[in-house]
């Protein structure tokens, strides 16, 4: 038996087109000029916009349509509902959901810091594992020596990179070591081809991690997704978890709105 599938003017695809041509347009639109772009005959059109102007989503002026108070209402809120869905933090939470529950390990997002010279922690969903990682939230992380600091400095500007490292000494936060500067370049190339960020014990004793960038709509990195877990775990399952963050990062820029390739991607 075939379905029946509503068709014509009274469709809810055919109300968004109207809604979209209306909102779309400096100017309002008479009857005949509706009709046209959405190629549908004017009595059929007709009923469509008497029913959206019975209910105040378009109104009539001297013959030509414009959109109502309910419209312009409906707009405002998927307007505000969309900054909060671009916001960073909350955009990537549930990226960051998924990946704690794929890996059973803890899952974080970050940031630059205001400075631009070091990345901050600013938010974590705990993994089922092993893993000390208390008061870990707005803690700040040198960007030379972190595998999200690394991803958040990899996807820098050739100058912003140059003059980080001209200042910057790497030295360990924990040992005390002090990094290789050539060593960190070509981490940061390898970065920006792969789209995947190591560390094993730099920051956190006996921990490390895997970073991978999170692009916005106009193609720059806006934050970094990160895998933590006990370095042990980490290298038993440095494969799955690369491919697991790797694809949480891509995924999470898609959603932030950007188009272009993710680094790494086949």
């Amino acid at each position: 038996m075939s379905k029946n599938i509503v068709k014509g003017p009274r469709s809810p695809a055919r109300v968004m087109q109207l809604l979209e041509e209306l909102a779309s347009d400096t100017e309002d639109l008479t009857l005949a000029k509706l009709s046209a772009r959405l190629d549908t005959p004017k009595t059929s059109l007709l009923s469509l916009l008497r029913s959206l102007e019975a209910e105040n989503y378009i109104e009539v002026h001297n013959k030509a349509y414009r959109l109502g108070a309910k419209s312009i209402r409906l707009g405002n809120l998927i307007s505000a509902k969309m900054k909060a869905w671009s916001s960073f933090p909350a955009a990537v939470r549930p990226f960051l959901l998924a990946l704690s529950r794929e890996s059973g390990e803890t899952a974080l997002s970050g940031v630059m810091g205001e400075e631009k010279d070091h990345g901050v922690f600013i938010d974590m969903i705990e993994g089922n594992g092993t893993i000390y990682l208390a008061s870990v939230i707005g803690a700040r992380r040198p960007l030379y020596c972190t595998s999200f600091g690394k991803a958040l400095l990899a996807f820098q500007s050739i100058n912003f990179i140059h003059n980080y490292m001209a200042d910057v000494d790497p030295v360990s936060p924990l040992t005390g070591e002090r990094y290789s500067k050539d060593e960190i370049l070509e981490d940061l190339s390898t970065i920006r081809r792969t789209g995947i960020s190591v560390t094993m014990g730099d920051s956190v004793e006996g921990a490390g991690g895997v970073a991978a960038p999170v692009f916005g709509s106009d193609g720059e990195i806006v934050g970094c997704i990160t895998l933590a877990a006990p370095i042990d775990r980490l290298k038993e399952n440095l494969k799955k978890y690369s491919e697991l963050a790797h694809s949480a990062g891509e995924r999470a820029s898609q959603f932030m709105g950007s188009s272009m390739p993710y680094p790494g991607s086949k």
